[in-house]
């Protein structure tokens, strides 16, 4: 009885060898770290997907400060463009999941970003759903929070004199023809993007380009080839294309890599990428079994709404304990 048990745990070690080697294989986590180091961002990348979103309403003063404080590698966002020109730092394409914009503007719930001026997104109120949704994280100070503009999330990201890193997509860029140019004119002029031939003095990429259109990256590759860019990638677009296509548009834009569902984060795709001198960051993951499952198929970052969960995992300490981070919010 005793030698039969024995030779089960012998077999299961076994076969957990041989299935961690045959992972290792397929995904070729040696090569994403190579491919990291060439691109200048940390591996293992903790991204702040919208801040720390999970604790404060998404791409707000809170969450970019909460996140910040944490010691997350980079704050992310998207961003859009108001009827007058402005750029702000929003994800929906219309305004009524998250903010009261039924309440403020009657009939127009479902009307495009680009059909409100800034000074009308600014009186949205963008934390009230928040403390609706999740009384157990709500707080007082939430309420009235504002939509932000991109100078106002680097004003949070530079308020200790340093370029803190950013994570910027481009969302539902042919809405806004122009856009790249306009971004990277703002982050020439705040400091994120060298001009000509100059460098920024960072230990890591101080900015990184996302988007889901290859013609925004490649827009991009041009007006600013030294910042990374990562091809975001969902599952619609591998039924439509194919990995062999979009790995092709990621290369053909000289993407630093890609940034797929974490549906799609199998260590074969994983080391598709790695073989073809690309990272992967794996979008939005939250738990810490995920990250470990993930993290095991080759993954070289996250983007995560629980930016302090993930850094506990990674063993990266924070910058200030989380519970005083927290309590320091009201």
């Amino acid at each position: 009885m005793v030698r039969n048990i024995g030779i089960v745990i012998v077999s299961i070690i076994i076969i957990a060898i041989v299935l961690d080697a045959i992972v290792s294989i397929l995904s070729r986590p040696q090569a994403g770290r190579k491919a990291c180091q060439d691109a200048g961002i940390p591996y293992k990348t903790v991204i702040a997907h919208r801040g720390a979103s999970y604790w404060a309403p998404e791409e707000t003063y809170f969450s970019y400060s909460i996140a910040k404080n944490v010691g997350a590698d980079y704050l992310e966002m998207d961003v859009q463009r108001t009827k007058d020109d402005v750029i702000i730092v929003f994800h929906d394409d219309t305004l009524n999941r998250i903010t009261n914009v039924a309440e403020v503007f009657p009939g127009r719930e479902n009307d495009p970003i680009n059909s409100f001026t800034i000074a009308e997104l600014k009186r949205l109120d963008v934390g009230k759903w928040f403390n609706t949704s999740f009384p157990e994280r709500s707080r007082y100070s939430y309420s009235g929070t504002q939509i932000l503009t991109l100078d106002e999330v680097i004003d949070i990201a530079t308020s200790d004199k340093g370029l803190y890193p950013l994570y910027i997509e481009t969302k539902s860029p042919k809405n806004y023809p122009g856009i790249e140019e306009q971004l990277v004119h703002i982050l020439q002029t705040r400091g994120y993007i060298a001009k000509n031939e100059n460098k920024i003095n960072a230990p890591y990429a101080p900015v990184i380009f996302q988007s889901f259109e290859i013609d925004s990256l490649l827009k991009l590759q041009k007006l600013a080839p030294q910042v990374p860019r990562i091809y975001l990638i969902d599952e619609d677009m591998v039924n439509q294309k194919g990995w062999d296509t979009l790995i092709a548009e990621a290369k053909q834009a000289q993407c630093a890599g890609i940034g797929p569902s974490g549906y799609l984060g199998w260590p074969w795709i994983t080391g598709k990428a790695h073989r073809n001198g690309l990272l992967v960051h794996i979008y939005t993951v939250n738990k810490k079994w995920q990250y470990r499952l993930l993290d095991w198929f080759g993954a070289d970052g996250f983007f995560t709404d629980r930016c302090e969960l993930l850094m506990e995992y990674y063993v990266k300490p924070h910058k200030k304990p989380f519970k005083e981070i927290l309590a320091n919010i009201d």
